[in-house]
This record gives structure tokens, sequence and C-alpha cells, in this order.
């Protein structure tokens, strides 16, 4: 089978290659690359129960477990653990934090005055919202492009959940694991809608995604979208599955069959003439589908007030920790300070009575932190076809040295309904004088995550920028061609200032 194969060459090319020295060097090689693993697997062992696992397929599939599990499984997580032990506190408040995903991702599009509809599909992770992208993608109807968050910790619903809200402080209520957001309870479409009214400014609904798709469309559905800004659609078909012990080997039929839901439920928003969709997630997970062995679960020995404990995680207070756990306090999670919470090393359990082990989420690893964040837009029918912007990251406003790298960034993919952009860059004085060499790029990147469309080039700068123009302000210009002619215009520009103490040989 061709999922095995992939499945194999991958492991075998990064099983014994990767040793992250940072936080987002691992989250960047996971949403770039190694997410590939845990789809192909997830692809086999579907592909294989619908085979009835027949013993002709017998020996692969257990091939495959052992390979999965004991040649990536543990010791990727065992390595990305060592970055877990060196971390201070969960980076909440970096860009891809999953507390500044109403900032980030839905506050832009509201602030526009442009109606928006976020789907929160439970525990719909990375590697999957990677497979559904490319499925809108391939639609003529749909812009659709991909990034990433990383969830909160513990990666549990209650809390995940609320973090996607608007929100200033979120803590847990005392002997519980229920998340209380600004004072207001998170649970619940009640306690979210009350929290959307009251943190927002524009209209707002939290809805189930079952009685949104229970809406006919040309009569109640697109009544009720005329009434509100802002959509919070909810759905629980992988979380639900997997975490009963009954159903959890059946959690990759779930995904597949949510890809299905979503798909439907986005075109339902476009014959409601929506335009502005967002499918993300509150957490991952991991999935094993064999049985678990005793090693891969934790002899903990922890003692304390225990609110809620999980097969992934313990919330409590005077909490003392071993060797196989890990011990965050409340403020390095972004809690209140005086809770503290266990999170087992690397993939193993906590051994929790009546609850199933090999559907798990609540740690740190990164196939259950990291999730899927699709922005999709329905091209109406008519609508014009557009070019794709270009921006930069700019780490810094000064310039010190003869050398400026600059990271450039195609927003959109190219497709259809979306042209790829034609542009010269180059570093110039207020007077006009070129100060560098140009750079000329064209970008029509067509796949690929926004990190995938990033372009990088290291402008040399003359010596005349440490001579006549030291400490001036000067700006990087991007420029397009004038269709027809042989001249550019101006796109863009980005101010920087010269403080370059040295000279050299460049002009």
């Amino acid at each position: 089978m061709s999922e095995a194969s992939e499945l194999t060459t991958l492991i075998r090319k990064y099983a014994t290659q990767i040793q992250y020295k940072t936080f987002e060097e691992g989250t960047t090689h996971y949403t770039q690359t190694t997410h590939e693993i845990d789809l192909h697997y997830r692809k086999f062992v579907w592909y294989y129960r619908k085979t009835n696992q027949n013993k002709v397929l017998g020996e692969l599939s257990n091939k495959i477990e052992r390979l999965y599990t004991n040649d990536w499984l543990v010791p990727y997580n065992n390595q990305w653990q060592n970055v877990v032990d060196s971390l201070a506190e969960w980076p909440n408040s970096l860009q891809f934090g999953q507390r500044r995903f109403f900032d980030n991702h839905v506050k832009p599009i509201i602030d526009k005055k442009q109606r928006l509809f976020v789907i929160i599909a439970d525990a719909f992770r990375y590697e999957c919202g990677v497979e559904l992208n490319k499925r809108f993608q391939s639609e003529k109807r749909f812009e659709s492009n991909i990034t990433y968050g990383v969830s909160s910790l513990p990666s549990y619903t209650q809390l995940c959940m609320a973090s996607l809200l608007p929100h200033k402080q979120l803590s847990i209520k005392e002997n519980s694991d229920s998340v209380i957001a600004d004072g207001m309870a998170s649970s619940g479409l009640e306690g979210r809608n009350r929290i959307l009214a009251t943190n927002t400014d524009v209209r707002t609904t939290a809805i189930s995604a079952e009685e949104f798709m229970s809406l006919n469309s040309s009569k109640e559905g697109f009544d009720l979208v005329k009434q509100y800004d802002l959509f919070y659609i909810y759905h629980n078909r992988i979380d639900k599955t997997g975490d009963d012990k009954i159903t959890e080997e059946k959690v990759f039929d779930a995904v597949e069959e949510e890809m299905v839901f979503l798909a439907e439920m986005v075109r339902k928003i476009a014959n409601m003439n929506g335009t502005n969709i967002i499918i993300t997630a509150d957490h991952g997970f991991i999935y094993q589908h064999s049985e678990l062995q005793e090693s891969d679960f934790s002899s903990s020995n922890h003692t304390g007030e225990i609110w809620k404990e999980n097969r992934r995680f313990i919330i409590g207070k005077n909490i003392q920790s071993d060797t196989a756990t890990k011990l965050f306090d409340g403020d390095a999670l972004g809690l209140q300070p005086e809770i503290q919470v266990l999170i087992p090393k690397s993939i193993n359990r906590i051994r929790v009575k009546g609850a199933g082990s090999r559907f798990v989420h609540g740690g740190a690893s990164l196939q259950e932190v990291i999730f899927s964040i699709i922005k999709i837009r329905h091209n109406k029918e008519g609508a014009a076809v557009a070019v794709v912007e270009i921006d930069i990251i700019k780490s810094t406003d000064r310039i010190t040295t003869n050398i400026l790298a600059v990271s450039f960034i195609q927003s959109e993919l190219v497709g259809e309904q979306m042209l790829a952009r034609d542009i010269r860059a180059g570093l110039y004085a207020e007077d006009g004088e070129l100060l560098s060499d140009q750079f000329r790029y064209v970008f029509d990147i067509q796949e690929g995550s926004e990190r995938q469309r990033e372009v990088k080039h290291r402008f040399q700068i003359s010596s005349k920028a440490t001579t006549k123009y030291k400490n001036q302000r000067v700006k990087l210009i991007l420029e397009e061609p004038v269709e027809g002619t042989t001249k550019w215009k101006p796109y863009k520009e980005f101010f920087y200032t010269l403080n370059i103490s040295f000279t050299n040989d460049f002009d």
C-alpha cells in the first residue's frame, strides 16, 4: 500500500536526524514536514480497517504499528520533551499562541465590517487540516490557505475552547477542570454566547453544527445569517468518538466523516451568501491503533490536592511531582498562579480507571498541541481575479551591518482566482539613490503553509550607506512591472534607519 511505503520512507529519513533546540524550531518543522508521518499513519489505518483487517494485510499492519510507535512516535516525542522540559513558561503570548487566535485571525476580518463564520471541530489536529485544505484548494469555488496555532496547556477541550474566544484572563474553577473567562463560565453554547456578546462589539452567536446544518439555506438559514456578523459553530465528532473506550478504535473513521461534514458545511455557508470562513480546532490528539504496552504508562508518584486527573494531565494545588512528569505552575500557563499542572513526559499515559488509552490529548506532544487554522474565502460567481499580496517579516527598524536579511511572504496561494505577482525590491535613500542590489522574484507558489511561502534574500548594502547617508532614514521599496512596458511602479515601502559603523567594498 502506498501509505505504508510513504510512511516508511519518511520515518527512515527523519527518525535519527531530529534534534530540536527551540520551541519554534519544533513547531515549524512539524507543520512543514513531519506531520506527514501522522497523516500517512492515519490513512494506512483507515484503509486497513476498510479491508476488515484481513489476514493478508495483517503482517504489514503489525510492521507499520511497530515502526510508527517504536521508531517514530516514542523517540520523536522523547526528543521533543527536552524542549518542553527547558520551558520556563508555555508560549501563549507568541504569534501562534491559541490565546491570540481571536485578535490575530477573527478581529481583523470583523473590524473590516465583514461577516465571518468560525467553525471549531473538536480534536481536528493539524495533519487533518492539511488534507482538508488541499480539498478546498482543488475547488474553483473557494480560496483556501492554512496556518497553525499552538494550543493552551493542558491541551484539553474546556481550556482550549475558551482560549479561542475573545478574553483577557482565563482561570480554572476550584476543584474542577471548568474554565472561567473574564469571570464568565465558558462551557456550553450559553456560556460561549455570553462571552462573545460581552467581549465583542459586533452581533455574535454560538451555535452547534447540527443546528446550523438543519437550517434551510434559502429560508431560515438566510434569515439567520442576516442577523449576525460573527458565527462560532461547534462540532464534536472526533473527540467524542476517540474519548469513548468502546469507540476509540474508530477515531480515524470519524476523521474521514468529519472532513466530508466540514466540506458540506462550508458549501452551505456559501449558499447562504457567506464569504469568509475559518475552520480550526481546540487541540489535536495522539492515537495508536495497537494495544498499548505497560511501558506506555507512567508510574507517577505525585501527591497533592488533585482537582482533575486525566490520562495526559493532572490539575490541582500543592502538587509534588517526580521524574515521570513535568510540573507547571499556573502563571507559567497563563492561569491563576496558585494552581499547578502535571504533564506526563513524552507520550506516556497516567492510568485512569475506566478510560480508554489509545486516543489521548491534554499533554504537550506536537501531535496534541498543534492545530490547523484554515482560512477559506468563497469566490462568488463573477468575482474579479486578484493578485497575491506580498509582505515582509520585519524583525528590526535599524540597519547596523552591510547585510540586510529580508523574508518575503506570499500571503495567499496562486490558483485560478489568484494570480502571481512579479516584484523587484531594493533599498533606497530618501533622494532616490539605490543603496543595495536589486532582488527580483515572481511569487507564484501554489501550495504549502504560510511559512512555506517564505522567500529570503540578503541585500548587500553599498559603501555610500556609511558615508553620505549614515543615520538617515531609508526605505525598502517593492515595485511591480507596468503591464506592456519596461517601466516599474511602486507596490509597497518599508522604512529603516541606517546606522552602519564600517564600510565595505560593494558599490
